[in-house]
């Protein structure tokens, strides 16, 4: 009986070695998936923000104290802008709020635009507001002057204005332009001494949360697949018929070949048949 053959010898498959291309990939996945992370972060904290840090409607800053031994606090100048009539400031901003509280004198709240408003108080003892902070702190500076030539209320260039004891809440439309915001006694005296606080409705402040989320999904569901595809080990090519990896074996010389009775074939096939 002869013995079966061998499985035919193919040399062993080269290791999975790393090369440009690969390393190229996989740092374009994780930089893709670095921004991807902020943004959902970003998203995140926006849509938290905007449903359950809202005061009736409005996203409102935390309350801050102003003074002066002046006569006005002010805003710095606001500018609003956009770049075509196609986004109104007021469809991304909606309607801006102010809120003042004051336990002594009326207290006078006021906007409007930032030449008019110069024009009145461009000589006046006052604070100038920077910034309200996210944890109510005020940053400002103080400008030396003299008194205003009236008191607030008779000046007629403001676009909204509130006045009266306690607080005060004044609610604006913003529009294209320059504007200040300013905080002042009614009846115009030094030492003026409220609790400040701003906000806005943001009504597109939804779409943009919603926005970023998605958008970082997507970003991070790509930056994933690559970094999955490039460092996937590759599976090595099936063969058929499989064939015996690895060192090539030892040469053996043919086994002889025998008659049907055991005995062995001597010469070729053409002398057996003659």
């Amino acid at each position: 009986m002869s013995a079966s053959p061998a499985p035919a010898w193919s040399p062993a498959a080269p290791p999975d070695r790393w090369g440009a291309g690969r390393v190229i990939a996989l740092v374009l996945g994780v930089l893709l998936l670095l921004p991807a992370l902020a943004l959902i972060a970003g998203g995140g904290v926006l849509l938290w923000a905007d449903q359950s840090e809202r005061d009736d409607g409005y996203l409102m800053s935390p309350t801050g104290n102003v003074s002066t031994v002046g006569f006005a606090v002010v805003s710095d100048r606001i500018d609003l802008a956009t770049s075509g009539d196609w986004v109104p400031v007021s469809g991304a901003l909606g309607t801006a709020r102010v809120q003042a509280t004051a336990t002594g004198p009326d207290l006078f709240v006021g906007i409007g635009p930032s030449d008019e408003v110069a024009a009145y108080l461009g000589s006046v003892q006052r604070s100038v507001i920077d910034d309200l902070g996210s944890d109510g702190a005020v940053e400002g500076r103080d400008v030396n002057g003299d008194a205003p030539a009236g008191p607030p209320a008779d000046q007629q260039f403001w676009t909204e204005q509130a006045s009266g004891a306690g607080r005060q809440q004044l609610d604006w439309e913003p529009e294209d332009g320059d504007w200040t915001a300013v905080v002042m006694n009614a009846d115009g005296s030094p030492g003026v001494d409220a609790d400040l606080r701003v906000g806005a409705e943001l009504p597109a402040l939804t779409g943009i949360a919603w926005g970023l989320l998605v958008g970082g999904v997507l970003l991070a569901a790509v930056a994933v697949l690559i970094i999955v595809l490039v460092t996937r080990r590759r599976r090595p090519r099936a063969q058929f018929p499989p064939s015996a990896a690895g060192p090539p074996p030892a040469w053996q010389p043919p086994a002889p070949r025998t008659d049907t009775s055991g005995d062995p074939v001597r010469g070729s096939s053409r002398d057996q048949t003659t």
